[in-house]
C-alpha cells in the first residue's frame, strides 16, 4: 500500500517540473507597435501639373453715366465690337442743354456787371469792395458754365477703347442715377488665362525660365497655345489660400475664344531650376507638430526597427502631401501613419511592406 501511494506523488512532481520548464520556454516576445512605413522617393527632374483656367479680357469696364437722367438711346447691341470713341448710350439731354443756356446768360450778365464796376472804379465812384464782388461773381458764373457744359457731355457714353460690348446692364428708357452701370466693355486686344496656384509654386511661376506652360481648349483638343506670364495677384483667396496668376494667350488665336471660357492649363516644371529643387514630397500624415510651431518626422531604421524624430523644414501643403525642403532625404524610410503615439527609440513593426512615396506625395 505504501508503494502504491508514492508512485503518483513522484509522477505529479515530475509533471510539475516539466510544466515549469515549458512556461519559461513559452515567454512571449516583445510586442511591437504597428506603423505604416514608406520610403521617400527622389524628386523627378520634370514635374507636370495641370490646372483649370478661365479666359479673361485684358480690361473689363462697367460703363456708367456721371449724371442722372432717363436713357434715350442705346446705340450698340450686345456682342458687338466697337471702336474707340463710338457712341454707346445717350441720356435725354434737354434739361442739361437748358441749364447750359441759362449758365451762358448768367455769365454774360456777370461780365456786363464787372465791366460797369471797372468803369465806375476808374472814375472813383465804385469802391474796391464792389469791384472785387463783381469779379468774384464773374468767376463763379464762369465755373458754373463749365460745369453745365461738362454735364451735357456726361449725358453721353463713348467707348474709351476698342472692345467687345459683352453685356447691356439696363434697358432703354430706364431712369438712371449717376454712376449706375449701363454696359460692360471688354478689351480683347490681349486675352488672358487666370489660374489658381498654391503658394509653393508662386516663386517658380514668376521665373519664366523654370517652366513651360500651355493651354488647351476642349473644343480645340488638337492644339496647344503657349502662355506668357503677365501678373500675380498677391492677395490669397480666403477660402482656398491660393493665388491668382495671369498669363497671356498668343495673338492670332481663333475668334471663337471669348472671356469666361474654361481652359486646361498644363505646366511642366523644371525641377533642377526650381527653388528647392532637391525637395521631396511626403504625406501630410507623416508630420507631427513641435512646441515651437515647427514639424518633425519619424525616421525608421529597418535594421533595428527603431524610430527617431527628426525636425524638417516644410514649404507648403498641396492636397494630401507637403513639400519638405530639408530634414529628410530620398531613400529614407519614414512613418506615415500612427505618429501620435511614437517616442524616441521605440521599436515598431511595418503595417504593410515598405512602399515608395512618389514625388507627388502618393505611395508607389
Amino acid at each position: 500500500m505504501k508503494t502504491l501511494f508514492l508512485l503518483p506523488t513522484a509522477t505529479v512532481l515530475a509533471a510539475t517540473l516539466l510544466a515549469a520548464c515549458s512556461d519559461v520556454a513559452a515567454t512571449p516576445e516583445e510586442t511591437l507597435r504597428t506603423a505604416r512605413i514608406e520610403t521617400v522617393a527622389a524628386p523627378t527632374g520634370l514635374a507636370r501639373r495641370e490646372f483649370v483656367g478661365r479666359v479673361e479680357a485684358r480690361y473689363t469696364v462697367d460703363l456708367a453715366f456721371q449724371v442722372s437722367g432717363r436713357l434715350a438711346e442705346f446705340a450698340i447691341a450686345e456682342g458687338q465690337m466697337v471702336e474707340e470713341g463710338t457712341l454707346i448710350a445717350r441720356l435725354e439731354d434737354q434739361d442739361y442743354e437748358r441749364a447750359l443756356r441759362e449758365a451762358r446768360v448768367q455769365l454774360q450778365q456777370a461780365r456786363t456787371h464787372l465791366e460797369r464796376q471797372q468803369t465806375l472804379h476808374e472814375r472813383g465812384i465804385a469802391s474796391d469792395a464792389a469791384l472785387e464782388d463783381a469779379r468774384t461773381a464773374f468767376e463763379l458764373r464762369s465755373v458754373a458754365l463749365d460745369t453745365m457744359r461738362q454735364n451735357l457731355a456726361y449725358a453721353t457714353i463713348e467707348a474709351p477703347f476698342t472692345g467687345l460690348l459683352s453685356r447691356r446692364l439696363v434697358d432703354n428708357f430706364t431712369t438712371l442715377s449717376a454712376g449706375q452701370p449701363v454696359a460692360r466693355l471688354q478689351d480683347l486686344s490681349e486675352l488672358r488665362v487666370a489660374i489658381a496656384v498654391p503658394e509653393s509654386l508662386i516663386g517658380t511661376l514668376e521665373a519664366p525660365g523654370s517652366y513651360a506652360i500651355s493651354a488647351r481648349f476642349p473644343f480645340l483638343a488638337d492644339r496647344d497655345f503657349p502662355l506668357e506670364f503677365r501678373e500675380l495677384i498677391a492677395e490669397a483667396d480666403a477660402a482656398s489660400q491660393t493665388y491668382k496668376v495671369m498669363f497671356a494667350l498668343p495673338p492670332g488665336i481663333p475668334g471663337n475664344i471669348l472671356p469666361g471660357m474654361t481652359v486646361n492649363v498644363r505646366v511642366q516644371l523644371d525641377q533642377e531650376n526650381m527653388p528647392g529643387g532637391d525637395a521631396v514630397r511626403i504625406p501630410v500624415t507623416a508630420l507631427s507638430a513641435l512646441p515651437d510651431g515647427g514639424f518633425q518626422v519619424w525616421v525608421f531604421n529597418p535594421d533595428t526597427s527603431e524610430v527617431v524624430a527628426r525636425p524638417v523644414r516644410t514649404s507648403g501643403v498641396e492636397g494630401s502631401s507637403v513639400l519638405v525642403l530639408d530634414g529628410v532625404q530620398a531613400g529614407e524610410q519614414i512613418v506615415t501613419a500612427g505618429v501620435s503615439g511614437l517616442s524616441e527609440g521605440m521599436r515598431v513593426r511595418p503595417m504593410v511592406p515598405s512602399g515608395a512615396v512618389a514625388h507627388n506625395g502618393a505611395a508607389r
